[in-house]
């Protein structure tokens, strides 16, 4: 049985990502979740300063309710986190957020899906119109410098991943848009939302988590 080590920003368990990415991974797989807020309550995350310079991270509590933190104040708590996991033997672990992060310490790799995302972007559009839908606006601001190119326009928008009562808005607006290439820039989106989507544009949509559960089953190989 090979162990995967799945980091979350917010708490575990993530039944509404996990059950996804195993049907992907297939039998023979042990996902082992550690999140950077668990033990902490929604009061102790209602204190967090909510900086703009220290980027806007969208998460969920283990009841499902959304939160927002900062990458900030996660980093230390995730770095935690990695070393009780690989203390249990995991030396592939995947920080299941699509924010930029650090070198993490760590005994074995770490998967940081934002690289590997952008590169799949980079090399898939690289004149077009790109759409990338982030789980919070404040997040949208960062869309050019982290995804222009020299052929590529860029076109972003928003939705929550967990409390998504505006997807007819998201789909009616991204129809307008007409873009080549739709990013959903974010680990929390249900894959019901990429299938409404591309059934909605008829173009090419990246499902961040679906991708990097092909991305560990290759580096697990």
């Amino acid at each position: 049985m090979k162990k995967i080590g799945m980091l979350t920003i917010g708490q575990t368990p993530r039944d509404d990502l996990i059950p996804g990415l195993m049907d992907i991974l297939g039998p023979g797989y042990e996902i082992i979740e550690a999140g950077a807020l668990d033990g902490h309550t929604i009061d102790d995350v209602n204190r967090i300063d909510l900086n703009p310079d220290h980027y806007i991270l969208v998460s969920r509590m283990r009841d499902g309710t959304e939160i927002k933190i900062t990458k900030k104040y996660v980093i230390p708590l995730l770095q935690e986190q990695l070393d009780r996991l690989e203390d249990l033997g995991v030396r592939l672990t995947v920080v299941m957020c699509t924010g930029k992060f650090p070198q993490f310490r760590s005994r074995g790799l770490v998967v940081t899906p934002s690289e590997v995302l952008k590169g799949v972007i980079a090399g898939s559009l690289k004149e077009g119109k790109l759409a990338v839908v982030y789980p919070t606006e404040e997040q949208m601001p960062y869309a050019d410098s982290d995804f222009g190119g020299e052929g590529a326009t860029i076109y972003a928008d928003t939705v929550s991943p967990y409390e998504a009562d505006d997807v007819k808005g998201l789909l009616d607006r991204l129809v307008k848009e007409d873009p080549d290439l739709v990013f959903l820039n974010c680990f929390g989106f249900p894959y019901s939302i990429k299938k409404q989507v591309q059934d909605a544009t008829g173009k090419p949509t990246i499902h961040s988590s679906a991708l990097i559960a092909r991305v560990i089953k290759e580096l697990s190989n």
